[in-house]
């Protein structure tokens, strides 16, 4: 019980910062349904419906979009926790009697809530817009699931850079050279079978292949055994990202209070 409050304490936190900046708390929830309304319209009379397997393109981009948006909040969950360090509120708050988990876990609580969020929005627009999720609304779910386990991934992996890196200089650095490539080389716009060999090779290995997959699938098609197993291999992924920003955090942070 002292443990879910701690995490519950902490999640608050991130809630208040969030409140107190309304106009970022507006932009951030309707950005991914504006992006799929221009990037839709604007894409699909380019786009070859042979290739992509379907006529609807705001379906097949539909999953994209909601990757897209989880791999800029992953860099915006890991920012806060880089200027904890960075500021020495980190060392404050690791002086107090709380587990170290409690610190990783509420960001994790505070991201799926807020993902959720512009999920169930992006997808009410993309129903405006005629889009049919075939998997109904269990389907829906499901795919919140996936995105829930897509934003542990990703968020945990962009902390465990946060904490390693010896300045912010650096994060961004590094962020900007690999989250446009995390994205494009993954079947979010472009599906497998139509990239070059190469880079069908790296998409295999890239975890929002995998969360694509599923969440497309149960848009396009309904149900399947590919999202059992697309949500399998992102379960894995999920839990070495977390143990790797697990490890670094401990790195950090030292044997100040109990884990």
């Amino acid at each position: 019980m002292h443990w879910i409050q701690e995490v519950s304490a902490l999640a608050r936190r991130w809630w208040i910062e969030l409140l107190r900046e309304r106009l970022n708390l507006v932009f951030s929830i309707a950005q991914p349904a504006i992006w799929l309304v221009f990037f839709g319209a604007g894409v699909e009379r380019a786009i070859d419906t042979r290739v992509i397997g379907t006529d609807d393109y705001i379906s097949f981009m539909l999953a994209g979009i909601i990757a897209f948006t989880i791999v800029g909040n992953g860099v915006s969950a890991a920012m806060p926790l880089l200027w904890d360090k960075e500021t020495g509120y980190l060392d404050r708050l690791m002086s107090m009697p709380i587990a170290r988990s409690s610190v990783i876990v509420s960001r994790f609580v505070f991201q799926v809530a807020q993902q959720s969020v512009q999920i169930l929005l992006v997808v009410a627009v993309a129903l405006v817009l005629g889009v049919r999720i075939e998997s109904g609304p269990l389907g829906l779910v499901v795919i919140l699931f996936a995105a829930a386990l897509l934003t542990m991934s990703v968020t945990a992996a962009f902390s465990a850079l946060a904490y390693a890196v010896p300045q912010h200089g650096t994060f961004f650095a590094v962020v900007g050279f690999i989250s446009l490539p995390l994205l494009f080389m993954s079947n979010a716009f472009v599906p497998l079978d139509a990239m070059p060999g190469w880079m069908s090779v790296v998409a295999r290995i890239n975890p929002l292949t995998y969360a694509i997959e599923a969440m497309r699938i149960l848009v396009i098609e309904g149900w399947s055994g590919r999202v059992l197993s697309s949500l399998g291999v992102l379960t894995i992924a999920a839990a070495v990202c977390l143990a790797v920003g697990t490890r670094e955090f401990r790195r950090q942070t030292g044997d100040r209070v109990r884990g």
